[in-house]
């Protein structure tokens, strides 16, 4: 048996509460969760390339960042999405192993299906 400690535990601050709680927020996020916040601040900043279209070069250059930014977004999306995909599939693979692909919990569906028959 362990014998209380006779010191007290540290008092946390509302702010350590806080901090704790968004790096346990942003661990649990994904990458594009963040892209995706980021967007309509691109869009406000590209603004002003529609408004101002005098210098072609600056015009072009403007676009392709702008388009630039949207390709990586959707790339860093897909990628999600086919994480998401292959967790789903693997869980779906367990669950199927640790039920039908059992051949014991099969013997009980059988037996089961057998008594009720007769």
């Amino acid at each position: 048996m362990q014998e209380p400690s006779s010191e007290p535990r540290p008092i946390r601050t509302l702010r350590q509460h806080l901090w704790q709680g968004m790096t346990a927020a942003h661990r649990r996020r994904p990458a594009s969760f963040y892209l995706l916040l980021t967007i309509p601040v691109v869009l406000l900043l590209a603004l002003h390339l529609f408004q101002s279209a005098e210098d072609p070069r600056r015009l072009a250059l403007g676009l392709s960042l702008l388009f630039l930014f949207l390709g990586v977004l959707l790339i860093r999306a897909l990628l999600d999405i086919l994480a998401l995909v292959r967790r789903l599939v693997s869980e779906h693979h367990r669950s199927y192993q640790e039920t039908l692909g059992d051949e014991a919990f099969l013997e009980s569906l059988r037996a089961g299906r057998g008594d009720s028959k007769e």
